[in-house]
């Protein structure tokens, strides 16, 4: 009785209570109330969109988020929300399981794309996450993604396009902070790490090797920590700034907008901390500097690339940065446009091996190729 109580109580509480547009918490926006009508009731619509809305806005559901976590924890139990609950604070994005149909689509993309441009020089670099980087600090015994495997099989599927490989740079450094412990990006200095290399085998000339750190937060909680309703640790974002006088601006989805640098300190009040590198992804961004090393960059990434970019801006004349998941054009159209020399295609590795984005704008319109 008390159980059906507490129930209808908390049923009717969550249907009155204000209800909420955004957590922070989770950072994400919650569901609202689903409009009833003859079609949306007949059609299953209105009762999946009560659900989620009754999900999202139940009564306390923060509270119960940590209730629920440490129950768990007290049975023994090693993950929540699709986290892993390492050692240390750590938390483990649980990799999904690679689609072979979509990465053998993306490579042969990107070889067909290499064989369309010769003269081009084209490289790809994905990155291991943290889960095969610091597995050291995964809960005993947790079941993962070989990530070894996957960039093997990446490497030798490669034809004309030059494969770095950071995965031993990274692990050299596994016991520093080279990934966020609350979110799935890696940190700064793990973006440095993987320059050190990146910059060797792009055989960038005049690399800087003095920075100014500037820490620019210290309460961090990353979507790892909204997965998983565990807040017990904050992370700390740094930005590194080259010392060099070279200078450059910032030019997003043609024209929208123009800033004189990647970052954008106004994320910083928001939830999402690791945003201060370019506000988050963009279709499209452009990068004009006065490096005038002859050398003009295109690259295709995700997000990790956002803070990867704070290192590489001083060795190019330009830097276009696409992301596939929201540009929609050939992007050949851009290597002749503006004379591209050098392709770099950044992705951390559980994006590559679910991504079905890339292909897509490597793949040249019949009339092109006519």
């Amino acid at each position: 009785m008390i159980f059906i109580c507490l129930c209808l109580t908390l049923g009717v509480f969550t249907l009155i209570k204000p209800k909420r547009e955004f957590s922070h918490r989770e950072n994400r926006k919650l569901a609202q109330a689903p409009k009833l009508s003859e079609t949306s009731f007949f059609d299953g619509s209105f009762q999946d969109g009560f659900s989620s809305f009754f999900s999202d806005q139940f009564g306390g559901r923060d509270m119960w988020g940590q209730v629920n976590l440490s129950f768990k924890k007290a049975i023994g139990q090693h993950e929540n929300g699709g986290v892993y609950l390492g050692k240390e604070g750590h938390l483990y994005l649980i990799p999904e399981n690679p689609d072979k149909k979509s990465i053998d689509e993306n490579l042969k993309a990107v070889n067909s794309f290499s064989e369309q441009f010769p003269k081009v020089n084209s490289y790809m670099c994905i990155v291991p996450n943290a889960v095969t980087v610091q597995s050291q600090f995964l809960p005993p015994d947790a079941p993962t993604v070989d990530q070894n495997k996957l960039l093997g099989y990446i490497k030798t599927g490669l034809d004309g396009t030059s494969f770095i490989d950071v995965s031993a740079p990274l692990k050299q450094k596994n016991n520093e902070y080279i990934f966020f412990l609350t979110d799935h990006h890696w940190t700064s200095l793990g973006a440095k790490t993987a320059f050190e290399e990146i910059a060797v085998k792009m055989k960038l000339k005049n690399v800087v090797s003095d920075y100014k750190i500037l820490t620019v937060s210290e309460n961090f909680t990353g979507t790892l920590s909204s997965k998983s309703s565990s807040f017990e640790v904050k992370d700390t974002v740094d930005v590194y700034l080259p010392e060099t006088d070279i200078i450059y601006n910032v030019d997003y989805c043609n024209g929208e907008q123009k800033t004189r640098s990647v970052f954008k300190s106004e994320a910083l009040k928001g939830n999402d901390k690791y945003t201060v590198f370019f506000g988050g992804n963009h279709p499209r961004i452009d990068i004009k500097t006065t490096a005038k090393t002859g050398r003009k960059l295109l690259v295709f990434k995700d997000s990790y690339f956002n803070s990867l970019a704070q290192f590489m801006w001083p060795y190019f004349d330009t830097i276009t940065i696409i992301d596939p998941r929201y540009y929609y054009e050939y992007a050949g159209f851009i290597i002749r446009q503006q004379g591209i020399t050098d392709v770099l295609y950044l992705y951390n590795a559980d994006t590559f091996g679910t991504d079905k984005s890339l292909y897509a704008v490597l793949e040249a319109p019949k009339e092109t190729e006519k």
